[in-house]
Parts: C-alpha cells; sequence; structure tokens
C-alpha cells in the first residue's frame, strides 16, 4: 500500500512538473522559454523531460526575402506575467501588473505569416547548409510564433505599421520591420524585446515533379503531415525508390 501511495504521488509531481513547462496564450499551449534565447524563425531541437524542458538552437536561417509576421495585442494574467518576470530577470521592461486592477499590461504575440514565403526562403542557396541539416534531422523544429514582453512605446509603433516582416538585420541576427505607406520607418531588434513564450512547427517532405525530394508543408507541433507528405525525409526517399521499383 505504501509503494503504491508513493508511486501515485511521484506520478503526481511528474505531470505538475510537466505543466511548468508551457502556458497556454490566446487558447494556444506555448513552450515557456527561460534559459536559452529564442527568436523568432531560428531551427532547434525541443529537449526536456519531467524536470528539464529546453529548446537548443542549432540552425539559424538567412531570410534574405522578409517574411511577413502577424502581430497580435494580449493582456497579462497573473501566468503570463510569471513567466515574464522568469526569462526578463529584474522586470527589465518595467512591467506594473496588479491582479486586483481591472486594466492589465499587454504583451505581443508575433506570428510568422507566409509560410510558403519561408519555405521558399529554407530552399534558397544561401540556406543551403540549414537546409541538408533539416533533412537529416526529423526532430528539428522551426519557433513560428512567440510571445514577447517589450516598451509601451513600440507597442503603439506595432500599431500603427501597416505591415511587419521578419529579415536579416546582420549575420545571423533577425529584426521587425515594420512598414507603413510601403515604406519601412522604423526596426525593432529582438534584443529591445524579452521572449518568454513560444511555439514550434516541424517540416513535411515529398517528392516533386523531378522526383527530388522536397519541403512539401510546415505544420504545427501536434499536426500530422497530409497523405504522402513525411516528417522523416528519408521517409520520403524510401518511398519515391519503392514506386520507382
Amino acid at each position: 500500500m505504501m509503494n503504491y501511495k508513493a508511486y501515485c504521488y511521484i506520478i503526481f509531481l511528474a505531470l505538475c512538473c510537466t505543466g511548468c513547462h508551457s502556458i497556454k496564450v490566446n487558447h494556444t499551449k506555448m513552450h515557456t522559454a527561460v534559459t536559452n534565447p529564442i527568436a523568432l524563425g531560428v531551427i532547434g531541437l525541443q529537449k526536456g523531460d519531467v524536470y528539464v524542458s529546453d529548446f537548443h538552437v542549432t540552425a539559424i536561417p538567412e531570410y534574405k526575402t522578409e517574411i511577413r509576421v502577424q502581430i497580435t495585442k494580449e493582456n497579462f494574467n497573473r501566468t503570463t506575467f510569471d513567466t515574464y518576470l522568469k526569462a526578463a530577470k529584474g522586470n527589465e521592461h518595467k512591467i506594473n501588473y496588479v491582479d486586483s486592477l481591472e486594466a492589465k499590461p499587454q504583451f505581443v504575440i508575433l506570428e510568422l505569416l507566409d509560410r510558403v514565403a519561408l519555405m521558399a526562403e529554407i530552399e534558397e542557396a544561401h540556406n543551403t547548409k540549414t537546409l541538408r541539416y533539416i533533412k537529416s534531422q526529423k526532430e528539428a523544429g522551426i519557433v513560428t510564433s512567440v510571445s514577447l514582453a517589450l516598451s509601451q512605446e513600440l507597442i503603439q509603433e506595432l500599431d500603427n505599421a501597416d505591415v511587419v516582416f521578419l529579415n536579416n538585420s546582420a549575420y545571423k541576427q533577425y529584426q521587425l520591420s515594420l512598414v507603413k505607406e510601403g515604406e519601412t520607418y522604423k526596426t525593432i531588434d529582438f534584443a529591445k524585446t524579452s521572449i518568454f513564450g513560444y511555439t514550434l512547427s516541424y517540416f513535411c517532405w515529398r517528392e516533386n515533379d523531378k522526383r527530388q525530394i522536397t519541403l512539401a508543408d510546415i505544420i504545427d507541433e501536434k499536426s500530422s503531415c497530409s497523405k504522402n507528405t513525411y516528417r522523416d525525409a528519408e521517409k520520403a526517399l524510401e518511398n519515391m525508390n519503392y514506386f520507382k521499383l
């Protein structure tokens, strides 16, 4: 009986620990970003067990073509605010959150909107090494949305933009380009933000008309590749070779 109770207690603790590695933001479950720097558009591996969960960046694609980003504003709640505090040591953005006040401070969700442009850019010649890597590593995921805190002034700038893009500011460094009336009027470096949550997407592969293995889709973490496309590029190759016989 004692052993059974001890077992149940261990399982309970494990479930509690697992829950600490994610938060729900706007009905979407996001991983929490605490120890390692995370950026929108980077590629890496999600590692973890019931005690530790972390994302390790393994590839940083070069985005010479701008990728459109969707901006959504959300009010902080106690859970998201506490998660932000863990990521931004010392509350660097001086965000004042009070449970009892109706008016709550806001944060921003950035999501890579144009998946077609994203796939095309990853397949460009300047990303050859990245493409080779994700073909060989089916567990590699790409950060396609992030929750971040930034100053009220920068939130207002995002509000003023007609459209926002992700692109390179320098070698292996990303920025947001804010466009109004067809002109870029401001850029925001990710160093000016505090990312505290992120979601991952994964790659699907297929055979093209030239009998080559190419990117077919980028899907959400809990989704499955569509018919005749595969998370494992090697499986897509095996399928192609089978039909050659």
